[in-house]
């Protein structure tokens, strides 16, 4: 009986730390926007969709992130601890690009104070990349970006 109380305190810890401590390697997905190649890594849990980009120092030209969302809804974000200026790109779920903003580093600002970038309509994913690259490849408002249909580990 002493060893099935010490087995479920040892699947419970297990559990704790997996649940406290997601997985901290990184998914990406290679992903073609416009006629641009770029390297997106996944942000698809609780964890990473909060981290995002932020305490990076630097993004190489071409990467960035793609959060994904269980669904599609009105979406906000922050620049909240992020260092480097970037792109905030919001797409639906048919991949029709609805919204672009270019969004400065806040990095020690109050959250009272931090200017909010959000959906104007619903979406269900995310692209962040560096600062200006949405103009420089030419991606508008109304594009389609036709997203991966599986998202694998590289």
């Amino acid at each position: 009986m002493q060893k099935i109380g010490y087995l479920i305190i040892i699947i419970v810890i297990t559990f704790v730390i997996y649940w406290k401590f997601p997985r901290k390697t990184t998914k990406t997905v290679n992903q073609k926007i416009l006629n641009q190649d770029f390297s997106l890594e996944i942000a698809d849990n609780l964890f990473l969709l909060s981290k995002g980009l932020s305490n990076r120092k630097n993004l190489c030209p071409t990467c960035g992130m793609l959060f994904i969302f269980d669904q599609q809804n009105i979406q906000s974000f922050w620049m909240k601890n992020t260092l480097i200026p970037l792109d905030i790109i919001f797409i639906d779920e048919t991949g029709l690009v609805t919204d672009i903003f270019t969004a400065q580093p806040q990095p020690n600002t109050p959250d009272s104070q931090l200017k909010i970038y959000q959906s104007s309509v619903p979406t269900k994913y995310v692209i962040e990349l560096n600062a200006n690259t949405s103009q420089q490849i030419n991606l508008q408002i109304g594009d389609y970006i036709k997203l991966a249909n599986r998202f694998d580990e590289n």
